[in-house]
């Protein structure tokens, strides 16, 4: 008999596919092959007739028929599909699996095109050879997940949604591993799976022999991914394979990416910038955004509230981020997929953005409107950091703002947590919330930059650290007891410090300590109210340069 299902379909793995990752290259290629899978699985549920409603995200047939350049350009869909199927039982597990299989042999076709672009010139026998070797790599890598729950006229959209969720959750939670045995070298991107070879690893061969096999193949490789006149140090050749880099499957078929979307889509994608060319310092700032509490917006009890959700998230991640990012902050937008956000930014532009964004989140026309908030990680580091290490402390960020709470004012999540990492290993991090006495934490933020621009030395800084650091040892007492003893030094030491050709009137100096203790009261700690002030005096600096 003919019914309605509520189907939930997944693709990952997400944040280890992503964060593997040696260049900007790679970051991009990750979240937008993710993408790709999805729209992949979108297709399929579309072609099995008219039974099928798109809940989330709200794609329709049109946008995949012809999309636009925009929406080719930005991976800007989520890793899960919500939808509704009629048909029999049988007709929708046969579909759903069809839909799996699919998903699967696509990112497999891409892999191999990525074999025979980096090594044109293999014969039948080596190409064979090493498509198994890519073949076991996906099948134990990719993840895709399903479940269909009966809907029925009578039944609450949001109880039978629930349900399905549960399910979901609990067949992840008995995911089966693949064993695939490898011997010889670890990829030098994942560093999880075998990088390819073509010659066999003996039992008793050692590093260097195992080393030299590997190595011949990947000096097969095409000219298009070998260093541009044997200069092996230039990050910015896209697509290219640096000498003595042995890839396995996947991340080849990442690292060459763009090549594969670029025919397959008939326009061109520009190369993705370096580190070296976002911003003109040393240093540039990496941004993750995360919308709290999203499981409220999708708790409606009719399937339109829920549509309707999806339908404002489409508009967000598909207009409003890229015009934030990109145009008005001089961004590089990695992914945009619902309320989840990855971008690099110049330093003097990462607060801005940061701030935009977060607005536009909780505004009617661009956002999910009135009471929505989001939790950021924002983390500068210099642009010899390895790039793996900084997406890890981004993502450790957004989840330290996730975590936020103030006791004196009820305030939970809807934070901003920033860190800067020093060339010289040093590191300054603090959490502080979005909003702080009516005002956005970057207004507070940037009015003493300003202050330290125009009329205030950093000396400021340093003595109050040195003066206050001390009285934090002990770990009992995160913050300083004395408020009243802070608020006189804070303003002994901005009167002191005020620069040759400058003054503070009693009424500025009255409302920059204000200011400051604000600032103090909104963040967990003393050490994150030093920490605050420390970075402070870095974003001041109008492009980052080296400290």
């Amino acid at each position: 008999m003919t019914s309605r299902y509520i189907v939930i379909f997944t693709v990952g793995p997400v944040q280890s596919f992503i964060a593997s990752a040696r260049k900007t290259e790679d970051f991009w290629s990750g979240s937008y092959i993710l993408s790709h899978l999805v729209r992949e699985a979108i297709k399929c549920f579309y072609q099995y007739g008219a039974g099928c409603e798109m809940v989330y995200p709200l794609v329709g047939k049109e946008e995949l028929r012809a999309p636009s350049l925009r929406e080719i350009r930005v991976a800007s869909l989520p890793n899960r599909l919500t939808a509704i199927m009629e048909g029999t039982e049988a007709d929708i597990c046969g579909w759903l699996r069809e839909t799996e299989q699919d998903v699967r042999n696509v990112f497999l076709d891409f892999c191999f095109q990525a074999l025979s672009r980096v090594f044109p010139h293999l014969s039948d026998n080596e190409r064979h050879r090493l498509e198994m070797m890519v073949e076991q790599q996906v099948q134990s890598f990719l993840e895709i997940y399903w479940v269909a729950e009966p809907y029925e006229p009578s039944a609450s959209f949001r109880t039978v949604r629930e349900r399905a969720e549960r399910r979901l959750g609990a067949l992840k939670n008995e995911k089966h591993y693949a064993s695939v045995p490898q011997q010889g070298l670890v990829c030098s991107v994942c560093k999880e799976r075998e990088a390819l070879r073509l010659e066999e690893i003996d039992d008793f061969d050692r590093y260097g022999e195992i080393k030299r096999k590997t190595a011949n193949l990947w000096r097969r490789r095409a000219a298009k991914f070998r260093g541009s006149d044997g200069d092996g140090e230039d990050e910015r050749r896209v697509g290219r394979v640096k000498d003595n880099e042995f890839l396995c499957g996947i991340c080849l078929g990442k690292r060459v990416a763009r090549d594969y979307f670029t025919d397959l889509f008939g326009a061109s994608f520009r190369p993705f910038p370096s580190v070296l060319d976002i911003g003109s310092g040393d240093y540039y700032a990496v941004l993750m955004m995360d919308g709290d509490n999203m499981g409220r917006w999708f708790s409606g009890e009719k399937k339109e509230e829920y549509s309707q959700t999806s339908q404002k998230l489409a508009r967000f991640s598909k207009e409003v981020v890229p015009r934030i990012v990109e145009q008005q902050c001089h961004g590089e937008l990695v992914y945009s997929g619902g309320d989840d956000v990855l971008a690099f930014l110049p330093v003097d532009e990462a607060l801005k953005a940061a701030e935009m964004l977060r607005l536009a989140f909780s505004d009617e026309q661009q956002g999910l409107g009135k009471g929505a908030t989001a939790s950021f990680g924002l983390v500068v580091a210099h642009k010899k950091a390895p790039l793996q290490h900084v997406l890890n402390e981004a993502r450790a960020l957004e989840q330290k703002a996730k975590q936020y709470c103030n006791e004196q004012t009820g305030q939970h999540k809807d934070a901003l947590a920033l860190a800067v990492h020093a060339r010289s290993g040093e590191i300054a991090e603090a959490v502080l919330p979005w909003m702080i006495k009516g005002q956005m934490a970057s207004s507070w933020l940037e009015q003493f930059i300003a202050l330290l621009k125009t009329t205030i030395s950093p000396n400021f800084i340093f003595h109050f650290t040195q003066a206050f650091a001390p009285l934090l040892d002990d770990k009992d007492c995160p913050k300083w007891e004395n408020r009243d003893m802070l608020v006189v030094e804070l303003r002994r030491l901005l009167k002191r410090s005020v620069k040759e050709g400058n003054r503070l009137g009693e009424r500025d100096l009255h409302n920059h300590t204000d200011a400051l203790m604000a600032l103090y009261d909104a963040v967990p700690s003393g050490y994150d109210f030093l920490y605050l002030l420390k970075m402070l005096t870095f974003f001041k600096r109008s492009e980052g340069n080296d400290i």
